[in-house]
């Protein structure tokens, strides 16, 4: 490598383009140089236009290598917010320089070595024989390209590198137990299997966005107390009503640990002490939502990156990945501290009614005709998840992956094997009372609502016979968003009180039931007062503005900039969160009703 070139080297380079310009033979010194005062004023090159063309120059280079090798493909066209493309004379190390001795390859001096910059020189030095040369955020917020050595886990090419997920086909394959009911909940429901009582007996709460103690914003854990004493409550009035009174389990859908996601301590502090007894004796069944996918919980995206454990040939008939009757016997590696703690996640057997055994399931008993379809469609998300993103709050995922690209490719994965489970149950339609739980409304994952898909799906004949209740969270209020026969069918439940501040109401959980025909129905929902709280002040006035760690932890609320909530005509949220006027976004809060 050499030195840089003196600078007055510089006008001899500009002789060729002198002449092409046609000027005067005369305006050249004796050495060839150009004297600049016979020189044309609007070609004088003056030092402010020399730093000019160097820099258009070098800027030129780096658009177009980062057009050529870093722009992610099959991603929302919302780039990343702190990306730096750095430029040609950036190496992130001195590490194995061409000529200067290094790893393997290194010692030749007409090849960039390992760790090098092939463009650090500002023109391209290959990289050495079975080297490969990547242009990625190696330090994970610059690019620049970078000489390394691939290994048998890895692909590469040109413009595009990254580490290959070990294992697999390329798909997403979950793994859980499809045994009817292998949690023997018919055990203890109440008039089924002799005993006593009858299915009006048994009831399930429902609940969303309700995980801010321990992680969320300052006052959340406080308003996730109220709705936890308010669930205390209703099944202590049920059960002094009715003797035989049954909670069966409880449905969570999703932003069950704020702001990042699960880590070791939050089943405890989070849910088991908050919940008490009286509710986590019973099973919870849960999917991840935007704020899930964190920093805390990195291994989360790209499972199969650097899995913690695996479901493979040679344990596919064990509890963790799916017993006598798994869903799946093809490769899938695990990472998430928010799955089973079969399968990697944490807090051990504290949290053994916490049910995730996959991000995508099915759960079927066939003793009350019930059966649980949960999705997880958090790639819709892309750009929120962890509260704000892979550039943020869930960065850690991106890193993990190695790639921008590779995450989203992952979450896309996963929603396509939950597209495919719901097509598969819905075509079957074994159940005649059928409850969906993802994170979404309709408006915030592209116009679907996971009602409607699952009728599509289902044969002409069942589609009458059937009761299919839709939930989900995200907005964090409860409002009826599609009614059937003049009970709700579509449930926004995210009032759970995990975020984020005293106007979002109503918030509280929904309750269904059976009739003694084991037909589900609706026993509590707003607007109801068992079930939901209207007021999180204690007395007087409460200005329902937000705790200043909200914003900027998410842009899931509308008070927050970058807030993307129902656009005009949507179902919205009946929240009386005060906001400016200037910010604040269209909503109806109209039912649909059919």
């Amino acid at each position: 490598q050499t030195a840089t070139p003196p600078i007055k080297s510089a006008p001899r380079c500009a002789t060729a383009v002198m002449k092409q310009l046609h000027v005067d033979e005369s305006a050249y010194d004796s050495e060839g140089a150009v004297d600049d005062e016979l020189r044309p004023p609007a070609l004088r090159l003056t030092p402010i236009r020399l730093i000019a063309v160097a820099l258009g120059a070098a800027g030129l280079v780096a658009w177009a290598k980062f057009e050529i090798g870093a722009r992610p493909v099959g991603v929302p066209a919302r780039g990343p917010p702190s990306a730096e493309l750095v430029g040609l004379e950036e190496s992130s190390s001195n590490e194995g320089k061409s000529g200067e001795g290094g790893e393997g390859k290194d010692s030749d001096p007409s090849c960039s070595g390992t760790g090098v910059d092939p463009w650090v020189t500002g023109h391209e030095i290959k990289c050495c024989p079975g080297l490969a040369s990547c242009l990625k955020q190696w330090d994970g917020t610059r690019w620049f390209w970078r000489c390394y050595q691939p290994d048998s886990n890895e692909a590469h090419s040109a413009n595009h590198c990254e580490p290959a997920e070990v294992g697999g086909d390329g798909g997403y394959h979950p793994h859980f137990d499809t045994s009817p009911d292998y949690l023997n909940i018919a055990s203890y429901a109440m008039g089924v299997k002799g005993n006593a009582g009858k299915p009006s007996d048994n009831y399930y709460l429902v609940i969303g966005d309700n995980g801010g103690c321990n992680g969320g914003c300052s006052g959340c854990c406080g308003r996730q107390w109220r709705v936890a004493n308010l669930m205390r409550d209703y099944v202590r009035n049920r059960k002094n009503e009715n003797s035989n009174s049954q909670l069966l389990f409880i449905l969570a859908v999703g932003d069950n640990f704020y702001w990042n996601g699960a880590s070791e301590g939050r089943f405890r502090h989070t849910w088991y002490e908050v919940y008490g007894k009286e509710l986590t004796s019973v099973p919870w069944f849960a999917v991840m939502g935007n704020h899930d996918y964190g920093n805390d919980d990195p291994g989360s995206g790209c499972p199969n990156r650097s899995p913690r454990f695996k479901c493979d040939d040679t344990n596919k008939y064990t509890e963790a990945c799916g017993g006598p009757k798994p869903y799946s016997t093809t490769y899938q590696g695990y990472d998430s501290n928010a799955l089973n703690a079969n399968k990697g996640g944490v807090d051990g057997d504290l949290r053994r009614n916490w049910h995730a055994p996959d991000y995508t399931y099915y759960y079927t008993i066939p003793e009350l005709d019930w059966e649980l379809v949960a999705m997880d469609w958090n790639v819709e998300d892309f750009w929120g998840l962890g509260g704000d993103g892979p550039y943020k709050s869930a960065s850690k995922l991106r890193e993990h992956c190695g790639s921008q690209d590779a995450l989203y490719d992952s979450l896309k994965k996963i929603k396509e094997a939950s597209s495919k489970i719901m097509e598969e149950r819905a075509s079957k339609a074994e159940r005649k009372n059928v409850a969906i739980i993802g994170h979404y409304p309709n408006w915030a994952q592209g116009g679907t609502c996971f009602r409607e898909k699952y009728l599509g799906h289902m044969p002409d004949g069942a589609k009458g016979q059937s009761k299919v209740y839709n939930f989900f969270g995200h907005t964090h209020s409860q409002q009826c968003y599609v009614e059937d026969g003049g009970e709700c069918v579509s449930f926004l439940t995210g009032g759970g009180g995990g975020c984020c501040g005293n106007g979002d109401v109503p918030s509280g959980f929904v309750a269904i039931s059976w009739d003694d025909e084991k037909k589900q129905r609706v026993e509590c929902f707003a607007p109801d007062n068992r079930c939901n709280v209207n007021r999180f002040c204690a007395s007087g006035h409460c200005e329902p503005e937000l705790e200043p760690d909200i914003c900027p932890n998410t842009v899931d609320d509308p008070a927050c900039d970058g807030y993307t909530g129902p656009p005009e005509g949507a179902n919205g949220t009946t929240s009386s969160r005060w906001i400016p006027k200037a910010r604040k976004k269209p909503m109806a809060e109209t039912t649909v009703r059919k």
